[in-house]
């Protein structure tokens, strides 16, 4: 496999890993809103240490963050 390839696999990987990273958070943000606002579920504990929303915002970050690597890769290449 050459190098181009290589990267070019790579680049669709951190796509992929951008947009499942992206939902996870997403879904994180709106199941705390739920909770928080309509109804408050048995199964949610809110932690006291790491805040309402946890890690979720920093995982959206990082989303966006390898989407737009990913997306600059294929927008350079014009494939």
């Amino acid at each position: 496999m050459s190098l181009a390839n290589t990267k070019m696999l790579g680049a669709a990987f951190k796509g992929l890993f951008s947009i499942l990273a992206l939902a996870i958070g997403g879904g994180i943000i709106v199941w705390v809103l739920y909770n928080e606002i309509v109804e408050r579920l048995p199964q949610y504990q809110r932690p006291p240490l790491v805040g309402t929303f946890g890690i979720a915002p920093s995982m959206i970050l990082v989303g966006l963050h390898w989407g737009r690597q990913a997306l600059s890769y294929f927008r350079r290449r014009d494939v």
